[in-house]
């Protein structure tokens, strides 16, 4: 995904689109049913116009006698629906339309006329389009009125059979959500449409493959860190000894190859989750046993701020959390410049500071500091086995200081 494109929901759109779809067809049936309805509807009124003037000529040749010429209004004599009566030869009586030569069917402004001629007297019967025009109103409104609770429900039904259609696509993204970066189990393919069983196979293949190569890493990393352990030993009791200045010169160096190699093996140990167990372990105690073992090599001074804490019970291996201090204070001896502070909350908050110079401020784990003979494994170390064991960890660099935040789980009660 680009920086700019924006993110979108699948039921969302296929919502919009199928609701957008079902709406215009509503709406061209509407106007369909309108055009329609009005058609229907001037035919009715045309139906009435000629009935009206039917029944009139059937009365006057009943009656026989002679019509008196006037104008009136039908119904409510509101001037809406008219009926003019006047001699064939005689004088017209005025209208609201233009005078008429011929019988049948004609449209003025603004209104409807029918005419006829019967028994030597105009029949003149008519009806206002205006008034026409809002009893066809009338009746589409009544209509829309009457599909309104059509429409609710289509509405209801469309979002339902959506949620519905899109609960597998929903069910899977959940779990992808809520997965773990070290969990490679495959993913489970029951109850997933066939549009999206490709997808799911083809991720739990992506899945084994990645498993299989970190598994080949840390069997590789672990083999290879044990079978040197074995002949480095021998070199350094060789070494140790030999008379020659040069032999012995060279042992520290072998001790520093061994560290780094017992490093390697934490690290395949700590990602493999091997040996870490729930605990619990006494964070105060773990601490003071480091600080009192590393403070007579350290090249810097090391304070620690215990809170006046004599105790604190963490659910966490306790060799796995020494593993992960001791990492990490010999990061802070070896790639720092200055005092290393630890500070301990009683909220099992373990702070560790220092200065660092701007090399080391990298954002990561294999820069080491000025000076420092390290290879940066022990970053590595401490973030594998953080994720192991639980552990909040976070780190803080500026202003030439770098400060590592552990939050540990406490046991409960």
């Amino acid at each position: 995904m680009t920086a700019d494109a924006k993110p979108w929901s699948l039921r969302r759109r296929l919502t919009a689109r199928v609701l957008g779809l079902v709406i215009g067809g509503w709406l061209a049936t509407i106007a369909l049913s309108v055009l329609v309805l009005d058609y229907e509807i001037n035919e009715l009124f045309d139906e009435e116009l000629q009935a009206l003037v039917e029944t009139t000529v059937l009365y006057l040749d009943a009656a026989q006698a002679v019509a008196i010429p006037r104008t009136l209004g039908v119904q409510t004599n509101d001037g809406e629906r008219i009926l003019r009566l006047m001699p064939e030869a005689g004088q017209m009586p005025p209208a609201p339309w233009p005078a008429l030569a011929r019988d049948g069917f004609h449209d003025a402004p603004g209104w409807r006329i029918l005419r006829r001629s019967a028994e030597g007297v105009v029949i003149e019967a008519a009806h206002a389009t205006g008034w026409r025009r809002e009893e066809t109103m009338e009746a589409a409104l009544a209509l829309l009125v009457l599909a309104l609770p059509l429409i609710a429900l289509l509405l209801w039904g469309l979002r339902r059979t959506t949620a519905e259609a899109m609960a597998p696509v929903n069910a899977l993204a959940g779990a992808m959500a809520v997965r773990s970066p070290d969990d490679v189990t495959p993913v489970d393919e029951k109850g997933l449409p066939t549009e999206l069983q490709p997808l799911a196979t083809a991720f739990g293949g992506y899945l084994g493959r990645i498993d299989s190569l970190r598994r080949a890493e840390r069997d590789f990393v672990a083999n290879a860190a044990h079978e040197l352990r074995t002949p480095l030993a021998a070199i350094r009791a060789h070494l140790e000894l030999s008379a020659d200045a040069d032999a012995a010169a060279t042992v520290p160096m072998i001790d520093a190859l061994t560290r780094r190699i017992e490093r390697l093996l934490q690290l395949a140990r700590s990602e493999a989750g091997v040996g870490i167990g729930q605990g619990p372990a006494d964070l105060v105690r773990i601490l003071r046993l480091l600080i009192d073992d590393m403070r007579p090599r350290s090249r810097h001074p090391i304070r620690f701020d215990d809170s006046d804490l004599d105790h604190l019970s963490i659910a966490a291996d306790a060799d796995a959390t020494a593993i992960l201090l001791r990492n990490l204070l010999e990061n802070a001896v070896e790639h720092g410049t200055g005092e290393v502070r630890l500070h301990l909350a009683p909220d099992a908050t373990l702070t560790i500071e220092n200065p660092t110079p701007a090399p080391a401020l990298a954002d990561t784990r294999f820069m080491p500091g000025e000076g420092s003979g390290g290879l940066g494994l022990g970053l590595s170390i401490v973030e594998a086995l953080a994720r192991a064991m639980g552990v909040t960890l976070s780190r803080d660099v500026g202003a030439g200081r770098v400060r590592f935040k552990l939050h540990f789980p406490r046991v409960s009660a």
